[in-house]
């Protein structure tokens, strides 16, 4: 799969996990935080599209997603098996 449409199937498997996904400007890389009830994943609009990706990956990596359908691919990528 090419980067770009990684990073398209990373933002529809955030939306579909209920988090919202901002990307801002700033001097940070950015990661997951809680606004309030709601799961808030923040991401710097300059970071290359491979850092991006790799952002998304670790951030959902922390989370319990055993019990959901996610693309091989995808999954293998947030469990770190290829880069």
């Amino acid at each position: 799969m090419k980067p770009q449409h990684i990073l398209q199937n990373f933002e529809n498997l955030i939306h579909n996990l209920s988090i919202d996904l901002r990307y801002e400007k700033g001097d940070f890389i950015g990661g997951l935080c809680k606004v309030g009830n709601k799961e808030v994943l923040i991401v710097n609009n300059k970071l290359p599209v491979e850092g991006k990706i790799k952002l998304m990956a670790q951030e959902l990596n922390r989370l319990n997603l055993e019990r959901i359908y996610i693309r091989p691919a995808l999954r293998n990528i947030i469990e770190g098996k290829i880069d």
